[in-house]
């Protein structure tokens, strides 16, 4: 029975907090994916007595367990994430800050995107030299580019425009890095070192997109996440993961 409720609570929670965000911000995978875990697990909850029966043997037992391991797996993933965003390693001589874009409604930043910038603006308070490079370029639902848009925040926060560098072609992860890549080799001689801002859940890949796409000395330093956008953010990120991990990495 405190299963059963728990998958209720948890499938209602999840298929709540996914309707919600499709109405209140662009509709993604994210969104999408946490709607459909929000109907799974109401739906288990619901008719969990019916399946506890008719997974008693067989090949449908088996189907159970294999399920039930994905979930596991699923949330170990997400631990892993989490805990790993939650731990900044800057030591504020970087040469260089790359604030990862978010979408954006329109013309305007939204509530994870304006959490990466006020990170590197309290980055930028203790090392004003480094360069602030501000990467996205237009997508769906958008009207500007996403650098324009934070290069727009960030100038209403009384940031130097000299030190805002703007990156408008990307849209991935690893276009962010690549194309912020070329731009800094450019802007400096030699070796330089740089941070990664972006938010908790996206620390981890962040970072490790850009060692791939061939920056040597990267450092890390995490936005936070308003709780109703945890869900479909980690989500999203944990299925992010698994394919840089099997794509990216391995093949």
């Amino acid at each position: 029975m405190v299963v059963r409720i728990l998958m209720i609570i948890a499938g209602l929670f999840l298929f709540g907090d996914g309707f919600v965000m499709s109405l209140v911000s662009n509709f993604n995978l994210g969104v999408i994916l946490t709607v459909a875990a929000g109907v799974f697990f109401l739906l288990w909850g619901i008719f969990y007595k019916v399946i506890n029966e008719k997974t008693k043997k067989g090949s449908l037992k088996w189907a159970k367990r294999g399920v039930i391991i994905l979930v596991c797996i699923e949330l170990c993933l997400v631990a892993f994430i989490a805990a790993y965003g939650q731990f900044d390693n800057v030591n504020y001589n970087e040469d260089a800050v790359i604030v990862l874009g978010a979408g954006i409604r329109g013309d305007r930043v939204t509530v994870p995107l304006a959490y990466r910038l006020n990170a590197a603006i309290e980055y930028h308070k203790k090392n004003p030299d480094a360069m602030i490079v501000v990467t996205g370029g237009q997508g769906y639902q958008e009207t500007i580019t996403e650098a324009e848009a934070m290069e727009g925040y960030l100038l209403r926060k009384g940031v130097d425009p000299s030190k805002i560098i703007k990156e408008e072609k990307a849209t991935s992860t690893n276009e962010n890095m690549r194309f912020t890549k070329e731009i800094l080799d450019e802007y400096f001689e030699g070796d330089y070192s740089v941070v990664v801002v972006t938010n908790n859940f996206h620390i981890y890949r962040g970072v490790q997109i850009a060692k791939m796409e061939g920056f040597e000395k990267v450092h890390h330093k995490h936005a936070g996440l308003k709780w109703y956008n945890m869900a479909p953010c980690y989500i999203r990120e944990s299925l992010a993961v698994l394919k840089m991990w099997v794509v990216d990495m391995l093949l």
